[in-house]
């Protein structure tokens, strides 16, 4: 995507938010200029994809309309959604909407969110590893939401990509993004349920971890054959376009890549007699902050306790390496997850829906 800054000669309040995010853009091409210089020509001639500016007066929002040029605003909530495609506001937390909260300022070193951020700039990404696994093209609609312009240019992006699959990650609460997914053929998959957990200020846990150790190399066809057909509650298994037997892969190869830290960073697990009979990979955001990937339990140890167990020694494992919150999300049909995840202390943070375009 080519990306046009936009800057004012003011002193908004949301300018240090701008000129850090057109430092770390990484993604696509970017230019800047002021407002001033600012002309229908130079969209055109440079074949600008997307505007981020702080705020733009409302004729030019409509003249990107006519470009179908997506408008994306680190500002004011209140003064720019009923305009801009995209509204990102750190200094609102009073809409479920859009991207506000403090967790979503990048001039305040929050280090976890140029990642998003560029995802969320550059609209829809290629997922290379997982087209190179499916054999043919699949990519991810990274923005969260969907307007007119935001649907004309992915649908260039699909074309010129020869992209086969779009996966679709849907902020529930935008009535408008949930009411174009449905009208521009994109379907239903999963609702997706994130939770958090602080474990600051938790004590260490009365387990007993003498089996709970760090898998190696060696364990991983035991790991491989644990995660095979246990999470039949996946939006993968749900949408009959895909391959079962590549899908039964595809977890086989994420624990596989938990393992040696290629995916996730690493993995645990709880064994018998040293044979590995659950296990959980995680990926730390940074110093504070970890998520959890996969979790799974034999299924001739189920029903055991060895959920909690796994979890619990995870927490312990986590406390040691100075870990303050804890993520992960679950399927919206996963019951039982969600379940243990509520059993040792995780709140919901946050619900969306997943949808899949094929074409």
């Amino acid at each position: 995507m080519n990306k046009l800054y936009i800057f004012q000669n003011n002193n908004d309040l949301y300018k240090s938010e701008l000129e850090t995010a057109y430092a770390i853009s990484n993604l696509g091409k970017k230019m800047s200029l002021n407002i001033n210089q600012l002309n229908v020509d130079y969209l055109i001639k440079n074949e600008i994809n997307v505007v981020i500016a702080t705020g733009l007066p409302s004729e030019w929002y409509f003249t990107l309309k006519g470009l179908n040029i997506v408008s994306i605003i680190l500002g004011n909530r209140e003064k720019n959604c009923e305009y801009a495609d995209i509204v990102i506001d750190y200094l609102s937390n009073d809409d479920k909407r859009y991207f506000t909260g403090e967790r979503y300022s990048l001039c305040q070193g929050n280090s976890e969110q140029v990642s998003e951020f560029n995802e969320i700039m550059n609209l829809i990404l290629k997922l290379n590893w997982d087209s190179s696994f499916h054999g043919y093209n699949v990519a991810y609609l990274s923005c969260m939401h969907l307007t007119q312009n935001i649907l004309y240019q992915i649908e260039k992006f699909i074309n010129a990509e020869n992209i086969r699959l779009v996966e679709y990650l849907c902020n529930c609460h935008d009535r408008r993004s949930v009411l174009s997914a449905e009208k521009n053929s994109f379907h239903f998959a999963d609702i997706r349920l994130s939770y958090h957990i602080s474990i600051k200020d938790k004590a260490h846990c009365s387990i007993d971890n003498a089996l709970f150790r760090k898998a190696d190399e060696h364990d991983i066809p035991a790991l491989q054959a644990i995660s095979r057909y246990i999470y039949k509650d996946s939006r993968y298994f749900f949408d009959k376009n895909f391959n079962q037997e590549k899908i039964c892969e595809f977890y086989q190869s994420w624990v596989q890549r938990g393992v040696l830290g290629q995916y996730d960073d690493e993995c645990w697990c709880l064994c018998d007699k040293d044979l590995p009979v659950a296990f959980c990979t995680i990926k730390y955001k940074n110093s504070k902050i970890a998520a959890i990937g996969l979790i799974g339990v034999d299924t001739s140890y189920q029903s055991k306790g060895l959920g909690k167990k796994i979890m619990y020694s995870i927490f312990d494992m986590l406390i040691d390496k100075g870990i303050q919150d804890v993520f992960v999300v679950t399927q919206g049909r996963n019951y039982s997850a969600q379940r243990l995840y509520q059993s040792v202390g995780f709140r919901t943070c946050a619900t969306q829906l997943w949808y899949h375009k094929w074409i």
